[in-house]
């Protein structure tokens, strides 16, 4: 046997043993996240915030007028197509966690987090 033959025998075992040791799955979507559509950010808090104009300004940064408008702008843009196996996140989700996080905010704690690994 030559060594390009030794090469690939031991990455096919490394491969079997590496499946063997990680498991079979047991679903493609984890339970807790096709919640996601009755219990995401958007269906527990942004609809309560709706609620309360003064609250809503306080936690966007804008009133619930202007983030509807936005939104409607945006729309289109936004969508991103569900698929057989998970549905994505909804455009107005998207919109909610950019104007509530910010591209700053999250490119700073990826970098963070990033430099502590």
């Amino acid at each position: 046997m030559d060594s390009n033959e030794e090469i690939l025998l031991l990455a096919l075992l490394i491969k079997r043993r590496y499946r063997r040791l990680r498991g079979k799955r047991m679903y493609w979507v984890d339970p807790i996240l096709e919640t996601r559509e009755t219990h995401s950010h958007y269906f527990t808090l942004f609809v309560e915030l709706r609620r309360y104009e003064n609250t809503f300004l306080n936690y966007f940064g804008m009133s619930i007028a202007s983030f509807d408008e936005l939104y409607r702008i945006l729309k289109k843009s936004l969508k991103r197509q569900n698929t057989q196996l998970r549905s994505s996140i909804s455009s107005e989700d998207r919109l909610m966690i950019t104007i509530r996080i910010g591209i700053s905010t999250a490119s700073k704690i990826v970098q963070e987090i990033c430099q502590e690994l």
